[in-house]
């Protein structure tokens, strides 16, 4: 991609791949732990609980990184990233299980802070032309690390230990930080006068509302928000059905990865093509139906809708980012995108519990369903906007 021609991307680009190698070996390990260590479907899907946590307080940090070097804050994040996943390394049985938990909790912090740091800087970095582009090479190579990490991750844990998986991660952030502190100092954004607490932390979530096109796909994102993480728990009840263990999601991570590689090549264009707000609907769409095919018992069509699925996340993924970064000023491009972190958060909070509770009752069977009837009709909401139309005929 043309993007990859500007030096200070080339740097941007080569310490998120290294960090995010190291995050997808790891990513897999809390859940893997927990699953193990309780026998439990629900204490698994927890994890995912606490890692969405820190986004729903993501507008506080919003209102620092629209204040702060960006550049800076990226080095910053990843060293004390390192430090945050480092007490993983002792877990060793049932009693110290619950560590998987706060360190979970750490890996959602350094998520929020390094991404949305990440797309005030690209804005501020790149011209608007390549900002999908951009997107599109960074999502889909994070999604693509699917391939490798969770092999990784599963082999360093079978064949060294768990502590093996913990230092390689600490060791990619450290990397990163240094590929970050390579980047030419970049301008901050404007600073307008503190009003309050209040009006700072809400400035984000007021441009998401006031601005049509943004309000459509926030509607459309926030009812797959609101079921998508109930898959967390689903997962692993539906490869139970199947016969395998839990250490069958290294595989399922990995056809996630070939469906996010693939489809990342493909949505700068299909963004410019047909505009963000529609290809997040259809991103949304693709996932849905991908959940429905869970439904099919067979491993063969469990591992080709995990690809599918990667798909629509990618999709709707580099659509939403780059719009959000089009269609909002830079001095609140930090509090926009952790106002977005935060919907995402609070509906993945509430599916991941409501989903982690149900499974004790309800037939895996009926959630996964509906799960799939949900995402599959909350496009509507987006898809049948006059704002899909306006972008799509006239691009910001």
């Amino acid at each position: 991609m043309g993007v990859l021609a500007r030096r200070d991307f080339r740097w941007v680009f080569a310490g998120l791949v290294t960090s995010m190698l190291g995050d997808a070996s790891l990513l897999l390990m809390p859940a893997i732990l927990a699953k193990t260590l309780t026998g439990s479907n629900s204490a698994a899907g927890l994890v995912l609980l606490f890692f969405t946590v820190p986004m729903v307080f993501a507008p506080l940090l919003g209102v620092v990184i629209d204040r702060v070097d960006r550049r800076r804050l990226l080095i910053v994040s990843c060293l004390v990233s390192a430090v945050a996943v480092s007490p993983l390394a002792l877990v060793s049985g049932r009693s110290t299980a619950w560590l998987v938990y706060p360190v979970a909790t750490g890996m959602g912090l350094s998520y929020t802070v390094i991404f949305s740091a990440l797309a005030g800087l690209l804005k501020a970095m790149l011209p608007a032309g390549e900002l999908a582009g951009a997107n599109a090479l960074l999502t889909s190579s994070r999604q693509g690390l699917r391939l490798l990490g969770p092999l990784l991750g599963v082999a360093l844990y079978a064949g060294v230990g768990l502590w093996s998986v913990v230092v390689f991660d600490v060791l990619t952030f450290v990397v990163a930080a240094g590929c970050f502190a390579m980047l030419a100092p970049v301008p901050r954004p404007p600073r307008r006068a503190w009003v309050s607490l209040r009006v700072e932390v809400g400035a984000g979530a007021r441009h998401l509302w006031r601005e049509p096109v943004l309000r459509g796909a926030m509607a459309c994102l926030s009812l797959f928000f609101l079921v998508a993480g109930a898959t967390e728990s689903l997962i692993f009840a539906v490869i139970e059905a199947l016969g395998r263990g839990p250490e069958f999601t290294a595989f399922t991570s990995v056809a996630l990865g070939v469906g996010a590689v693939g489809c990342g090549l493909a949505s700068a264009r299909l963004v410019a093509r047909f505009g963000e707000p529609a290809m997040v609907g259809a991103g949304v769409f693709l996932y849905g139906l991908a959940i429905g095919l869970w439904l099919v018992p067979a491993e063969a069509v469990m591992v080709g809708a995990m690809a599918l699925a990667g798909a629509g996340l990618t999709l709707s993924g580099v659509a939403m980012r780059t719009l959000l970064q089009r269609r909002s000023p830079d001095e609140v491009m930090g509090r926009v995108s952790t106002a977005y972190d935060a919907v995402a958060g609070a509906g993945q909070l509430v599916s991941v519990g409501a989903g982690a509770l149900l499974a004790l009752w309800v037939d895996y069977r009926v959630l996964v369903a509906a799960v799939s009837v949900v995402c599959l009709l909350a496009p509507l909401i987006n898809l049948q906007s006059k704002a899909v139309r306006l972008v799509k005929n006239h691009p910001s």
